[in-house]
Order: structure tokens, then C-alpha cells, then sequence
């Protein structure tokens, strides 16, 4: 969380570690070369604005600051100033290690061996709720992937999450747009796409494409090691092709399986995953498939391996009692009034102005299949589920923002 990760660091500190990180000290390259990937599978941040300071190396994932001294920190007034900026970091709940330049130089594998162990005592440190690390599953709607400027601040906030991370993303616009460009007629039922041979090649190459790869090439730019993946990509996820009564969606494909073991093992590198909505049926066919339901599957999936929040983030507040009205936004939702929110309202009146009687219809009904899924990804082990504008994404997680959605 953005908050928790920087304590507040202003505008200025930002600008200042970014300049030292173009000029880090050689014995900081020599940390820098060992723990960048490293044995401990920990993240590792350099040059790490903290409130009013700059930590060296930062690990947000054990809450581990490791400072480098050169010879300027002999002089006693630094001295007490590095004194009073340690008891300062450890009352942020911080553990701070301070080395020399000339332990780095000369000892590095005691160096080495003192991280290791302080990782290891941090890791056996009691963490609650059975010890699993947090995983977030994002899945950010098609409106913010054709608005750049709230992409943007969007992915950097997405980067900045220094627990695991997987993105889920939308198509947008642009392959709409390229259908008709191409004279290829788009048709939807219900609000999704009934998706032809040709509607399939444009979405695989818009959406497992030019998107997700522009949504990586994004990520690493913000330090964050990502990787683009389809669901044919590893077998990450297996579907077949819908059957529907009476109606043909052509190649849209609904979730059969989920490969856990491909995804906990990047996952474990420190990579993060950015799936594209197109899946596989294993018989070499490829499909179309509701974004929405994969971010549900996959957090469904990996519950048994991480305490998982399921975020979707959109262009919306939250959860809306009147959908054109952003202040009416509901904070908390249970299973019981979400029922009765989202059936018809029986009306009476005069013909062309009813008037409305209870409490229901006043979900908008494209909230509906989103909602649906939050709630099964609830009753199948996801610990939390938010609904909330992407652009808010860190008040989204601290719960400052948006919707909860509640399993009571």
C-alpha cells in the first residue's frame, strides 16, 4: 500500500531518491548485485523514500531497512543524526541493518550471512491467519485501458504494491474500433460479445497483443518485473466453449481450470502477472473470455496458497445505488440486501411515470455479473472483495474507498 510503503514521503523526497539512484556508491552496487534476485524470493527496493528520509534498500514484504555507511557517518553529528533517523524508522515498526563500506568491501559474506539470518528471524515472526503471504488479484474494466493519463497513475500505483500481484485486464475500445474499421459487424447479447473467427483474431491481437504488452512494457518502466500472459500461455487457464441454450456466443469460452502451480512459481520469483481475457480449450482452439470471471477464478484458485483480495477497479466510486450519481456509493454489501437491491421493484402509477415500491432494482444491471462473481469468489475462500475506482486503488486496499463487498 502505497501509504505504508512511503510513510508519507513528500514530493521532494521522490524526486531526491530518484536522482541517487542513478548514482548508487559501489559498495551500495555490490548489496544491490546480491539481493536484487535473491535466494529469499523478498523484493527489494533501492533508494527507498521513507517519510523524510531515504532508505538505502527497502523490503516492504519483511519491513527490512538496510542502510550502507560511508566514511561521512564517522563524523559525530551524523552520528546522531543516524541515531535519531533509526529510532525514528523502528517506531514505523521498522527493522533497520547498517553496514559499512568497509564491511561490504571486505567481509560481504558476512554481510550476506547477517541479512540472511535477520530475514529468517522476520519470517518466523508470527504473522496471523496461518502465515500466508497476501496476494491482491486486480482486474482494472475497459474504460480506464482507453483513458491513458488514468492507466497511468493507475499502473504506478499497481507497481508501487509490494506484496504479490496479478493484474487482470479488459479489452476496451480499440478492438471494437478495429472491427469496424475492418467491416467486420460486432454483436453482443446481454452486454458481451458474441465473438466469430474473425472477431477472435482481432481480440487476441488487441487483447493478448497490444494491450497486455503495452500494459508490461508500463510496468517494468516503474520497477515493477512484470510478465503478459494469455490463458494458452503455460496452460495457465483452461476452458471450454460456452454452451448456451438457444443462443451461439461463437468462441467465448467459460473457466474449466486454473494452473496454480505456474502461477505461484512466478509469483514466488517476484513476478507479476498480467492476463489478457483470452484462455484455451487444450485442443488448440483459443477464446474469448469475460475478464470479470477470470480475476474470480484465478483469486478463487490461489486462495489455499495466499490470503487473497480480489479488487475490481473501474471508471466507478464503488457500488452505486443511482449510477449516475457517485455520491451514493454503497460501503459495505452482504449477500441478503444485494438481493434485494438487485431484483425489480414492482411499480405503480401512471403509464410512463411509475412510481417505485421497495427497495430493489437499484443495482445497475451491468454491476450484476461483477457482483456475481464477487460474491462466489467470497464463498470459495477469497478473504476480501472490493469494488472501487481505479484510479483510488491504494484507498481501495486501505478501505478509505469504494465497496465491500461482505460474506455475512
Amino acid at each position: 500500500m502505497k501509504e505504508n510503503m512511503f510513510y508519507g514521503a513528500s514530493h521532494l523526497i521522490f524526486q531526491r531518491a530518484e536522482e541517487l539512484r542513478k548514482h548508487m556508491t559501489s559498495a551500495e552496487e555490490i548489496i544491490w548485485n546480491h539481493i536484487h534476485i535473491n535466494q529469499w524470493k523478498l523484493k527489494f527496493r533501492r533508494q527507498h523514500p521513507i517519510w523524510n528520509y531515504i532508505a538505502d534498500f527497502y523490503c516492504h514484504g519483511i519491513k527490512l531497512v538496510i542502510e550502507i555507511d560511508g566514511g561521512i557517518h564517522e563524523a559525530e553529528d551524523v552520528k546522531k543524526n543516524d541515531a535519531s533517523r533509526e529510532t525514528h524508522l523502528k517506531e514505523f515498526g521498522l527493522t533497520v541493518l547498517r553496514f559499512k563500506n568497509e564491511e561490504v568491501y571486505n567481509n560481504i559474506n558476512t554481510v550476506l550471512k547477517t541479512i540472511s539470518q535477520t530475514i529468517e528471524e522476520l519470517r518466523n515472526t508470527p504473522l496471523g491467519d496461518g502465515g500466508k503471504d497476501k496476494l491482491y488479484v486486480i482486474k482494472i474494466g475497459g474504460n480506464i485501458i482507453d483513458d491513458t493519463d488514468k492507466l497511468k497513475s493507475f499502473l504506478k500505483d499497481f507497481a508501487s504494491l509490494a506484496e504479490k500481484k496479478i493484474l487482470v485486464h479488459g479489452g476496451g475500445k480499440l478492438a471494437t474500433r478495429m472491427a469496424e474499421e475492418l467491416g467486420i459487424e460486432q454483436k453482443l447479447l446481454d452486454g458481451r460479445r458474441i465473438t466469430d473467427a474473425e472477431t477472435l483474431k482481432i481480440v487476441t491481437m488487441v487483447y493478448a497483443g497490444y494491450i497486455n504488452k503495452n500494459i508490461v512494457a508500463s510496468l517494468q518502466s516503474y520497477d515493477c518485473n512484470a510478465i503478459g500472459l494469455s490463458g494458452a500461455d503455460g496452460d495457465s487457464i483452461l476452458a471450454h466453449k460456452r454452451v448456451h441454450p438457444g443462443m451461439d456466443f461463437g468462441f467465448v469460452g467459460d473457466i474449466d481450470a486454473i494452473n496454480t502451480k505456474l502461477i505461484n512459481t512466478l509469483l514466488q520469483e517476484n513476478i507479476s502477472i498480467v492476463f489478457a481475457p483470452i484462455t484455451h480449450d487444450q485442443q488448440g482452439q483459443l477464446l474469448n473470455t469475460n475478464a470479470d470471471t477470470i480475476a474470480q477464478e484465478i483469486a478463487k484458485a490461489m486462495s489455499d496458497l495466499y490470503d487473497v483480495e480480489l479488487i475490481y477497479a473501474f471508471e466507478k466510486d464503488g457500488v452505486l445505488l443511482d449510477a449516475n450519481d457517485d455520491s451514493t456509493v454503497i460501503q459495505k454489501l452482504n449477500w441478503e440486501d444485494y438481493q434485494k437491491l438487485k431484483q425489480p421493484s414492482s411499480t405503480s402509477g401512471p403509464p410512463g411515470r411509475p412510481g417505485r415500491t421497495g427497495d430493489g432494482g437499484k443495482i445497475f444491471a451491468g454491476m450484476i455479473p461483477k457482483l456475481d462473481n464477487a460474491f462466489a469468489a467470497l464463498k470459495s475462500g477469497v478473504k476480501k472483495v472490493i469494488v472501487g475506482r481505479a484510479e483510488n486503488l491504494n484507498q481501495l486496499i486501505e478501505g478509505k474507498s469504494g465497496t465491500a463487498i461482505i460474506n455475512e
